[in-house]
């Protein structure tokens, strides 16, 4: 999954450095101290309800490992609208509901219709012979 920026596309990390950075930057402060958990409270509900700021912490988080990544306000503003304008808000968060359905550390965190369905591994024990 990507988005365009400049001209250029950036691929959307979902890895452990992104979900960190989602999960605070979403979660909760109570009296200046950090408790996370944004990832299980704010990350899903607000994708679903079309959260402008959660769609602006997600792709700040996920664009994070590019060297020419946006870092402005302005430069997110422009990436939203965009997305807003080519692709919709809504449709753009169901697309990364589906990107993590499918990676096995975030797809308990969506909804069931969006996770990938998981592999079955048919692993053959060798016998005592």
């Amino acid at each position: 999954m990507h988005i365009t920026f400049n001209g250029r596309e950036i691929e959307l990390s979902f890895g452990l450095r992104t979900l960190t950075t989602i999960d605070r930057s979403l979660g909760l402060e109570v009296e200046n101290v950090s408790l996370g958990q944004g990832l299980e409270t704010m990350l899903v509900p607000g994708l679903q309800s079309g959260n402008i700021i959660c769609l602006y912490k997600l792709i700040q988080a996920a664009t994070a490992h590019d060297k020419k990544k946006p870092t402005a306000d302005e430069d997110f503003e422009s990436i939203l609208n965009d997305i807003a304008e080519n692709e919709g808000l809504d449709e753009f968060a169901q697309q990364v509901m589906y990107e993590l359905g499918k990676q096995p550390m975030t797809r308990k965190l969506v909804p069931e219709k969006y996770q990938a369905l998981k592999a079955v591994k048919n692993v053959s024990k060798p016998t005592g012979d």
